[in-house]
């Protein structure tokens, strides 16, 4: 069996919200890498300038919106009326799953971000400092990881059908 054969066997064994789920899982893992790609690719010049970090995270913004309407219009076209039907109590279920871990996600991120600000804001430790706008980054990572985790949970959750663990 060839690997076309292969995948072609398994997409047909997924439901199309699954492989909605594995398309804004791979746009969210692409957005994270590009983003983790730009930061640690950087000058320290370019950390420290506000303009700089701006561009970056408004180029993040502008790939996140582009890329998600072509899946949602290309899905669109490849379903039959799908994504407009309503989500059954099991996806439901699946979906508040998903939230719970992405919920959990940002959090964290929130919490090290502002612990990491109050260290930044201190003066013993102001002088240490290496990454300009660390707190920022943070957040902007916990925030696209808890999609990753979210789609990835849905996705794991929805496949082995425990949802009640």
């Amino acid at each position: 069996m060839t690997r076309q054969q292969k995948f072609k066997e398994w997409l047909d064994s997924c439901s199309f919200r699954e492989v909605t789920l594995l398309v804004d899982l791979m746009i969210s893992g692409y957005i994270l890498y590009l983003y983790l790609n730009k930061i640690f690719s950087a000058t320290s010049e370019q950390l420290a300038d506000i303009g700089w970090v701006s561009g970056v995270l408004g180029e993040i913004v502008v790939y996140s919106i582009i890329l998600m309407i072509i899946s949602h219009i290309l899905l669109e076209f490849a379903s039959e009326k799908e994504l407009e039907q309503p989500l059954d109590v099991r996806e439901k279920q699946i979906n508040l799953i998903g939230y719970k871990y992405s919920a959990w996600i940002l959090q964290i991120g929130l919490v090290i971000g502002i612990f990491q600000y109050q260290i930044e804001a201190s003066d013993f430790f102001a002088e240490k400092m290496v990454i300009p706008f660390l707190p920022l980054h943070i957040m902007v990572v916990a925030f696209i990881l808890a999609e990753v985790v979210n789609y990835s949970a849905q996705l794991i959750k929805g496949r082995t059908g425990a949802i009640y663990d």
